[in-house]
């Protein structure tokens, strides 16, 4: 596990399972026993990632939140070297870059990279937020975010919308301590389905004006694909690099 191996040993990691009908149970379980900072929460009347993740939130006890989706992978030093960054920036809010690892988890591409800070207007109009590469303190997330689940898609994406609403601003670390993996089951893989989810987010969960929300999601929709172009550019032209050699 990618956060057992972290250079930060102070950390809680909440496992919330959604009724899987795998192994997981049986796994967390086993490695529970043998450290106490790991802890097994069933979530039985899950609706999706947004809700396993409010469960997760109202669950935990520390000061910052991470996320991680059980396909994805951090780089042993994020935590350490994330909050180190926080801290000394006095955000509430971080991000930092990444890279897509293949299905099988053996190949990474280039770094992807982003703005180096987004408020909720650029937020609006710009991708780059990636949820394995969040770390925020857990006083942002307020019951009115938290009851925000059940969307078909873009759940992580509007409570980052949510948080900056409220004025807070994301602060980019230029480094590359997340690993996400591209499947080609992944929602993000619909980009009809997303974008539509999108434009629904902006007229109803945020009630933003249709002339400012159609400029906002043009602009999204374009930063999208030219952000899709680059990625495979530059995979074409560097080539990808071994996982197994970044995770030491």
């Amino acid at each position: 596990c990618s956060v057992q191996q972290q250079t930060l040993d102070d950390w809680e990691l909440l496992v919330v399972d959604g009724c899987s009908t795998d192994n997981t149970c049986q796994i967390i379980s086993e490695i529970q026993e043998s450290d106490p900072r790991v802890r097994l929460i069933v979530n039985y009347n899950d609706t999706g990632p947004a809700h396993a993740r409010s469960t997760g939130i109202i669950a935990s006890q520390g000061e910052y939140l991470a996320f991680l989706d059980g396909d994805d992978l951090w780089i042993s030093s994020k935590l350490n070297d994330q909050i180190a960054f926080m801290r000394k920036s006095k955000c509430d809010f971080s991000y930092t870059q990444y890279r897509v690892m293949n299905k099988e988890g053996t190949q990474a591409s280039q770094t992807l990279t982003m703005r180096s800070q987004f408020g909720f207007w650029t937020a609006l109009s710009f991708r780059g937020i990636a949820t394995p590469t969040v770390i925020a303190k857990r006083a942002l997330f307020t019951e009115d975010i938290l009851k925000t689940i059940g969307l078909p898609h873009g759940e992580d994406y509007v409570w980052w919308l949510l948080v900056l609403r409220k004025g807070i601003l994301a602060s980019g670390l230029m480094m590359p301590l997340s690993l996400y993996r591209d499947s080609d089951t992944s929602l993000s893989k619909n980009r009809i389905k997303h974008l539509k989810c999108v434009w629904q987010s902006y007229r109803i969960l945020l009630d933003i004006n249709a002339t400012v929300a159609f400029v906002a999601f043009i602009s999204y929709t374009t930063d999208v694909m030219f952000r899709r172009l680059r990625y495979k550019l530059l995979t074409k032209v560097y080539g990808t690099l071994k996982v197994r050699e970044l995770m030491k």
